[in-house]
């Protein structure tokens, strides 16, 4: 049985953490699809050092140094699993967003699919827009700190981030995005 203690100060450590652990990874990340697996891991780890007993005293740097080890774990063991097999299996890993239970079920719908449509289109491009899209407008990071954390210029960060939403542009001005 789980005590309270337990789980207040995994929750506490969770909702601290969170965020700066999911900007590391993505940060630090090859795969997109990869991304909720590691931070997954992470957190598994660091409620086993709960309930072990460890006492953390800087969540942040604690589960910060968790996450740099299952980062390196994940693409060493990805690695091993590549020499061993011819074929690899590639899991489609679809977002799936809520649906509010509005009287508007239809629009949101809509918006759903064009928003699954600019992922996977995200998911064609290299892994460096994907992050900054991410970063952009997820972390609702500034072009310079985005720069700053994936060790860019802020003109490389504006030309991918600005071109990317030109080629969406064309695409709904096309109609392509509209058929979604």
């Amino acid at each position: 049985m789980i005590d309270q203690e337990t789980l207040k100060t995994f929750d506490e450590l969770y909702y601290d953490t969170y965020d700066y652990v999911l900007k590391y990874v993505v940060c630090n990340c090859s795969k997109l699809n990869d991304v909720e697996d590691i931070v997954q891991n992470v957190y598994m780890e660091a409620y086993k050092q709960i309930l072990k007993g460890v006492k953390i005293s800087n969540f942040k740097a604690y589960v910060l140094g968790i996450a740099k080890n299952k980062v390196k774990d994940y693409y060493r063991f990805c690695y091993k699993e590549k020499i061993l097999s011819f074929f690899s299996d590639f899991e489609d890993n679809k977002t799936s967003l809520e649906i509010s239970s509005d009287i508007n079920i239809q629009n949101d719908l809509i918006i759903s699919e064009k928003i699954n449509f600019v992922f996977e289109y995200l998911k064609t491009k290299k892994i460096i827009v994907f992050k900054i899209f991410y970063l952009y407008y997820y972390f609702g990071l500034t072009i310079k700190e985005i720069s700053k954390e994936l060790g860019t210029t802020e003109s490389n960060v504006k030309h991918n981030l600005y071109r990317t939403l030109g080629e969406l542009k064309n695409l709904l001005e096309s109609g392509e995005l509209e058929n979604v």
